[in-house]
């Protein structure tokens, strides 16, 4: 049986919006190309911020690239498909009310960031540098702001999802548009039975990996694992034996 290997990137294979260590990139693309293991990645990002995080090396390992939650597939440097999403009437305009009422007052500009398939929405903003998002991390954690805007649009907009992303902002998309999009495609893609093993550090309720460690519990022979660092990462993959579940 074929397994397939799918990864987040921010908070999986790098820190949140870093570039990724050296050290852990050689080994893991030396993990990858041993048994030339089918890699994914699975990330809210779009292709431009990627390129920023992962070397063009590291992502001609691997097998494909779903962006923006799996709204976009990328293969070769290849587009494979996109899916488009026109939001619904008055969101934008009430993510804007919402934005200008938040209580956090540092603002950094691009709070509101379409991508194919869905949006991005950043009470601080994506301009936001290291230490900016590090001081909003650690104050949303005590005060909740983006589960409260995760409520606030699922309230009013019962036809989208929304789930926590990185570690400043929150993804807007249609119903069924998220991560878990991506068991389906691989499915009817491989035509034949495949065990999936995913990593990802937002496992958790409300976190956007965790469409994606649900659907892939109703699969036989498939698993996920939760992680809160790269460096745990690398202690999964280096660790085979806990790994190769699937095979």
């Amino acid at each position: 049986m074929k397994t397939i290997y799918l990864f987040d990137i921010d908070g999986t294979l790098t820190a949140p919006r870093a570039p990724i260590d050296e050290e852990f990139a050689e080994i893991f693309i030396d993990w990858l190309e041993k048994d030339s293991k089918e890699v994914y990645l699975v990330t809210g990002s779009d292709m431009k911020k990627i390129h920023q995080q992962l070397f063009g090396e590291f992502l001609n390992r691997c097998a494909g690239i779903f962006c923006c939650a799996g709204n976009q597939l990328y293969r070769n440097n290849k587009l494979v498909y996109q899916n488009k999403f026109q939001p619904p009437k008055n969101l934008l305009k009430d993510l804007e009310i919402y934005l200008s009422e938040a209580e956090y007052s540092t603002r950094t500009g691009n709070h509101i960031e379409k991508r194919p398939g869905m949006i991005n929405f950043s009470v601080l903003g994506r301009n936001a540098n290291l230490l900016q998002r590090e001081q909003y991390t650690r104050w949303d954690k005590k005060a909740e702001q983006r589960e409260d805007v995760v409520e606030y649009i699922t309230q009013n907009y019962p036809g989208l999802d929304v789930s926590i992303g990185g570690a400043i902002s929150v993804d807007i998309y249609p119903k069924g548009k998220d991560k878990a999009q991506v068991v389906k495609y691989l499915k009817k893609q491989y035509k034949e039975e495949i065990a999936m093993i995913f990593v990802g550090d937002k496992n958790i309720p409300g976190g956007n990996d965790y469409p994606l460690a649900l659907a892939l519990e109703k699969e036989p022979h498939s698993h996920w694992f939760q992680v809160h660092s790269y460096e745990e990462t690398r202690a999964i993959i280096e660790h085979s034996e806990l790994f190769n579940l699937g095979e």
